[in-house]
């Protein structure tokens, strides 16, 4: 089957990456996996001390630590963009997954206006293996879908 022929699809995705599923028909098929930008740029464990080094004054390191959040709130919003590029020809759409990522995606995609219209739904879901995020969201839109 051709991608495009999905209207429906459902969105695994967390902060580190996101997995399309297309559905149409009782047919599921793992259309693209999209790695987010943020996850290159995670912190190094331990990376340093985020006191500047010579400086005994505790603002420097609220400053580091603001820079380094502005840092990952760019990289999401990065991601979401390039997910509300990809998700832009389904008419409905399963954010499931762990976490914040399906809940910040869909308050996004809501204010985008040519989203307008589209259909959201919002499911948890742990990791799943290939197979399971097909059942998944078979099993989502054939229970939703009249």
């Amino acid at each position: 089957m051709s991608n495009n022929s999905f209207k429906q699809v459902g969105v695994w995705i967390d902060h580190s990456k996101a997995q399309l599923i297309g559905y149409n028909n009782g047919n599921v098929e793992i259309i693209e996996t999209i790695d987010s930008p943020y996850e290159s740029i995670k912190r190094i464990e331990g990376e340093v001390n985020d006191m500047t080094r010579f400086s005994p004054n505790p603002e420097h390191a609220s400053n580091n630590e603001h820079k380094k959040n502005n840092i990952t709130q760019n990289e999401l919003n990065e991601y979401f963009k390039l997910m509300e590029g990809k998700l832009h020809r389904f008419e409905d759409i399963l954010l499931f997954g762990p976490g914040t990522a399906k809940e910040q995606l869909r308050n996004r995609l809501r204010e985008n206006k040519s989203y307008n219209g589209k259909w959201f739904s919002i499911q948890s879901s742990d990791k799943l293996t290939d197979n399971q995020l097909l059942a998944f969201v078979r099993d989502f839109y054939k229970n939703a879908l009249p």
